[in-house]
């Protein structure tokens, strides 16, 4: 491959597309409220932006060269500022292989090349064929690394058939239905349900509320509560099933193969010597049933903030994930030691929930006759509180260490000792008292890192972990 290379037209039309699908929500706010106040006019302006788009998506296809030359990929792109992007292939975090529904038609793929210092967009080749990308994947994958970090090379079995895990019907419909992120999408369309000014007024509530028996303002607005949560509910439910549908996990010898999706099929590959930590989160609606998301962090995958982390596996039982590590990932496991926050850090978990409420409901109280009601919240608050302090848990030994810790989610995070980028304390005044101290771990996700935090550990136990973490007698 080492005459540059042009990817197939089809490449122009995905640039198009990807512009509108990244301002979908902008498009439509603009349609609705742009067309009627500048009429005809208005649409005229906007084919032309469209237009516009494709021609540019036509040049971006006709500028864009790639090649690999020795052990580097190189790229040159842009209309009128050339860029010419250069990676070495003992720097690449994840090749992610993906196939949209337009690329499906013409048998073509996409591919991203990450590292712990690009940008998602920089190395991506959006239209060529899949000889083409399993040709460019072979060749930039680094061979001259072990499999495992950690481990001796006699326990390190290579099988002849690789093992994998596939996420079932049953499995996925249950991640579907737990998956909890309704309420991120319900916020986004009450966000965009309140710039509808001239669908949801006085007037035709009021319009509602004259020709629909057994209705009044307050219940109007309920049934607009309710129909928002469910339409949240099903579109949460969909995404989940586009996102996962078909869901594979396979080990190969220096990496794993990650497949998933419907309408835009993705093809991930991580070389396991670029894994940096894995995180178990057990959601709300999840972990009742003794269910969790299992996540891989790797400093190449999805540089923006809110994509940093890889799905490992959807939805796995906690009681399945010694037997998943065993097959997948042997250098990972629980330690066995485990140190929990002390005694008397009890009543600083209780409190910390409430420290917004507090001097919040005074201030609720003085403009509503009702707001001393509040006040009941402290109840469930401080119960949270508690249930932070019982899920909070430190364990490490020579190799790894876990951090369990709850948000909202209750998450298990493990980090191998080689892979912990910053290991931090902080100790503010009121914790000094109690010889407390909060601990933060920080281990390569992303653009940046990823953190993982317990609170209010016992000072020297916090200390010895993080000492443990910044020694520079690593094991490798």
């Amino acid at each position: 491959m080492s005459e540059f290379r042009r990817q197939h037209p089809v490449a122009a039309v995905t640039q198009l597309l990807a512009v509108l699908r990244q301002n979908f929500i902008t498009f439509l706010l603009v349609i609705f409220f742009g067309s009627r106040n500048t009429g005809e006019y208005f649409w005229y302006f906007f084919l032309f932006g469209i237009v516009m788009a494709a021609v540019l998506g036509v040049f971006s296809w006709f500028r864009f060269y790639y090649r690999v030359i020795g052990s580097e990929l190189q790229i040159k792109k842009g209309i009128f500022i050339r860029k010419n992007i250069y990676l070495s292939k003992d720097r690449i975090q994840v090749i992610n292989i993906t196939e949209g529904f337009i690329q499906r038609l013409f048998g073509l793929v996409s591919v991203e090349v990450k590292t712990a210092g690009s940008g998602t967009e920089n190395a991506k080749i959006n239209a060529i064929s899949r000889t083409e990308a399993e040709e460019l994947r072979t060749v930039l994958r680094t061979t001259d690394e072990p499999a495992y970090v950690g481990i001796e090379e006699e326990e390190v079995v290579i099988k002849s058939k690789y093992p994998f895990r596939s996420l079932s019907a049953k499995q996925l419909m249950i991640a579907a239905l737990t998956s909890g992120n309704f309420g991120v999408i319900a916020s986004i369309l009450g966000a965009i349900s309140g710039q509808m000014d001239e669908l949801i007024n006085q007037e035709n509530v009021e319009y509602v509320m004259d020709h629909v028996p057994m209705v009044n303002t307050g219940s109007v607005w309920l049934e607009f509560f309710i129909l928002l949560f469910v339409v949240s509910y099903l579109l949460s439910i969909g995404g989940v099933i586009l996102r996962f549908y078909n869901f594979k996990v396979e080990k190969k010898e220096k990496e794993l193969h990650i497949t998933s999706g419907l309408l835009e099929r993705k093809n991930i590959t991580v070389p396991f010597n670029r894994i940096q930590a894995i995180r178990f989160v057990e959601g709300v609606l999840r972990q009742p049933f003794g269910y969790g998301m299992l996540y891989v962090e790797s400093a190449g995958f999805e540089q923006k903030d809110q994509h940093k982390s890889l799905v490992l596996f959807p939805l796995i039982r906690k009681d399945q994930l010694e037997q998943f590590f065993n097959e997948f990932i042997p250098e990972y496991y629980v330690p066995e030691e485990s140190i929990k926050p002390p005694e008397r850090a009890f009543i600083k978990y209780l409190r910390k929930p409430n420290y917004i409420l507090i001097p919040l409901v005074p201030l609720v109280w003085y403009f509503w006759s009702f707001g001393w009601l509040l006040f009941f919240l402290m109840i469930p608050l401080a119960l949270y509180g508690r249930q932070r302090f019982k899920d909070a848990e430190l364990s490490f030994d020579s190799h790894l260490m876990k951090l369990q810790y709850r948000v909202f989610a209750k998450t298990t995070a493990l980090v191998r000792r080689n892979r912990v980028q910053v290991s931090d304390l902080s100790v503010n005044p009121f914790q000094r008292r109690k010889d407390l101290c909060h601990l933060t771990i920080t281990a390569a996700s992303g653009a940046g890192g990823k953190l993982f935090s317990l609170h209010d550990m016992d000072g020297a136990s916090a200390m010895k972990a993080a000492k443990w973490a910044g020694s520079s007698d690593k094991v490798n």
